[in-house]
């Protein structure tokens, strides 16, 4: 999807731990998403641009963060609906039991999602007795 590897560069920084597949697979998924959605927005009215993809992970709790240096997500009224991909998003990171974040990465969106290994223990539900 980039056309001039000198307009847009994406960068990905990862740790060596391993998941289930499952977990790998909308990990996978929710980057292609925010990837795609920072192609197509991001950058339309600049020349270069970069997009920068992080994972990191300790024990069960992980962090993946996903930043471009485009125009800015709008907020308030000019704030677009959300679309399709922000619906997969939302949903696999659901699924995954993380949260999500978008802040100002000035410039530029970054959207981290976060999953806390407790997380897993507080939301099961207890076996019937």
């Amino acid at each position: 999807m980039i056309a001039d590897e000198d307009r847009l560069s994406i960068s990905v920084t990862v740790d060596d731990s391993a998941v289930e597949a499952d977990v790998s697979i909308s990990l996978g998924l929710i980057v292609t998403e925010l990837v795609i959605n920072a192609l197509k927005h991001a950058f339309q009215k600049q020349e270069t641009g970069r997009i920068v993809i992080d994972y990191r992970s300790t024990g069960t709790d992980w962090t993946l963060t996903v930043t471009d240096n485009g125009v800015g997500m709008p907020v308030g009224s000019d704030a677009p609906k959300a679309g399709l991909g922000t619906g997969i998003v939302e949903a696999l990171a659901r699924n995954l039991q993380g949260e999500i974040q978008l802040s100002d990465a000035s410039p530029g969106t970054a959207v981290t999602i976060s999953h806390r290994g407790d997380a897993e223990r507080r939301t099961r539900i207890p076996a019937a007795a």
